[in-house]
């Protein structure tokens, strides 16, 4: 099972497997320590009568070892080494120095079927071990001392029920397999969790963490997160309702001024004052506009972009003629359906179209054109806009030296296009000066 390296589930899964194999692995050694009385004792190898049982053979009606030079040669390092074997037929075999009182210990070997015999501060030939085998002689017993040594944990080990340590390999490899499902299982309520988080939209309001399944050492912080969400909520709302006040407020007094300055005497000063009252009553209506889209946008429509760009241009004639621009307008030769508001769309053409006015000098030359399948192009033949601003154009308040403006019109025109699921890119026009396209998604069939 694979987990991201640091994630929670892989430290707290490698851990418990962990201590679970550190635990199993002390009771091991646990179970090989010896007692307080058998510390200091002789192990005898316990291979050692299985050998001899193995090399056992009968030779008429005696018992022999057959290849006895390779037991000679593993005991020749032992010379107190002896064995003692009887079968069940009461026969004997003595190989070595038997000690005496083991003779007379074991005078009725046959009956015994295994036996491990200490005396205090014993050498090795003073311990005994003696069992019941199997040989090709038959059912034999064997008894040995003197020989090859072990030390008491080895033949602790040794002592252990294969069955035990295959029990022992099972439950370690299913812990590994069931530990991790269980960490996750339980933690299951933080990944989702943290999906939510990924999923939260500033742009939506009333997003909360689900709290339920989170571990309660992790439920306050979800609360925190969910206390901050709501006087984010709280402090958009109040941001809102104070810009839609605010442009509704202002538009009276704008539109009075702009009466009062229609009265004045042609002339350059008249033009430059019209275009800034307009320039400012747009972006009074661009706050309207996008206030209105953001709590309405699953209310969009379908619309004609042919139409409302013409009725945005019109609308857009006087104050060219005004301040001296020159306006063309190019409709697609079919209809170009998208889905939207109709305020909002109207908004992005005037704004761009204002912006290539105020941007594009005296006599500036606009061209306005709908493109199938649905895209808008704003053009100019003014100064243009240097490659390195053509992104920041768009970032809130973002003026370039020398050129007037709140830094938010185009901003606003992005965040409207971007409402709508289409983009706007800044490029130089044709005939040099600065282009804008706007490309729309189509609208669906109905």
């Amino acid at each position: 099972m694979m987990f991201r390296p640091g994630s929670l589930i892989a430290r707290l899964s490698w851990r418990l497997i962990l201590l679970q194999f550190l635990t199993l692995t002390l009771m091991v050694i646990f179970a090989s320590t010896p007692e307080p009385e058998q510390r200091g004792l002789i192990e005898l190898d316990e291979d050692v009568p299985h050998e001899i049982a193995r090399h056992l053979v009968l030779e008429g009606d005696r018992l022999t070892i057959r290849n006895r030079e390779e037991l000679i040669a593993r005991v020749a390092d032992f010379p107190d080494f002896w064995v003692l074997v009887t079968d069940q037929a009461g026969r004997r075999l003595e190989y070595g120095p038997v000690p005496d009182d083991v003779r007379a210990m074991f005078t009725g070997l046959q009956r015994l079927v295994e036996a491990k015999i200490y005396w205090d501060n014993s050498s090795a030939h003073r311990a005994v071990i003696a069992q019941r085998l199997t040989s090709p002689a038959g059912t034999v017993t064997v008894a040995t001392g003197g020989g090859p040594t072990l030390p008491f944990v080895i033949s602790r080990l040794q002592e252990i029920n294969p069955f035990f340590l295959a029990l022992l390999a099972a439950l370690t490899t299913v812990s590994a397999l069931i530990i991790p499902y269980l960490v996750r299982r339980d933690l299951s309520g933080v990944a989702r969790v943290v999906d939510e988080a990924a999923r939260i939209d500033i742009d939506k309001p009333g997003t909360r963490l689900t709290e339920a399944n989170v571990p309660p050492e992790l439920q306050a912080m979800v609360g925190a997160i969910n206390a901050a969400l709501t006087r984010l909520d709280e402090g958009l709302e109040k941001r809102q309702r104070f810009l839609a006040t605010a442009a509704h407020e202002l538009r009276t007094p704008i539109a009075i001024l702009t009466m009062r300055i229609e009265t004045l005497p042609p002339g350059p000063e008249r033009a430059k004052i019209l275009m800034d009252v307009a320039r400012l009553a747009s972006l009074s209506e661009q706050l309207l506009d996008l206030q209105r889209l953001e709590e309405n946008s699953a209310r969009f429509r379908k619309l004609e972009l042919n139409r409302l760009a013409a009725e945005a241009v019109a609308d857009l004639a006087p104050l060219a003629l005004g301040v001296g621009a020159t306006l063309a307008f190019d409709a697609s030769a079919e209809p170009v359906e998208i889905s939207g508001d109709a305020q909002s769309i109207q908004s992005v053409v005037t704004n761009l179209v204002q912006n290539a006015i105020s941007h594009g000098g005296q006599g500036v030359e606009i061209s306005i054109e709908v493109r199938s399948p649905a895209q808008l192009r704003v053009s100019d033949n003014g100064p243009g806009i240097p490659p390195a601003d053509r992104q920041r154009i768009f970032d809130p308040f973002f003026r370039r030296s020398g050129v007037a403006g709140s830094g938010l019109g185009l901003h606003l025109v992005q965040q409207i296009v971007a409402l709508h699921g289409g983009e706007i890119v800044a490029t130089d026009a044709q005939g040099g000066g600065a282009e804008f396209t706007v490309s729309f998604p189509p609208a669906r069939p109905a």
